[in-house]
């Protein structure tokens, strides 16, 4: 029996099963913008995408995923 492979919620790319829906570098960028916003909680998409260097198009992504 093979491994189980989905995709990542964020960029789509196979992975293999894991407790997390999101591959290894997107659960990273996914913490990063986490702890950006924990600390400031009013700034626009583009400042998060500066200051974290996660693209915006991703961080977008990562608000409509965070509000289902």
């Amino acid at each position: 029996m093979g491994e189980f492979v989905r995709n990542c919620r964020l960029c789509k790319e196979p992975i293999e099963s894991t407790p997390f829906a999101l591959c290894a570098t997107c659960l990273l960028e996914s913490n990063r913008v986490q702890s950006f916003v924990i600390k400031y909680p009013h700034v626009s998409i583009e400042r998060i995408s500066e200051e974290t260097e996660v693209p915006s198009d991703k961080v977008k992504q990562m608000v409509k995923l965070g509000s289902n």
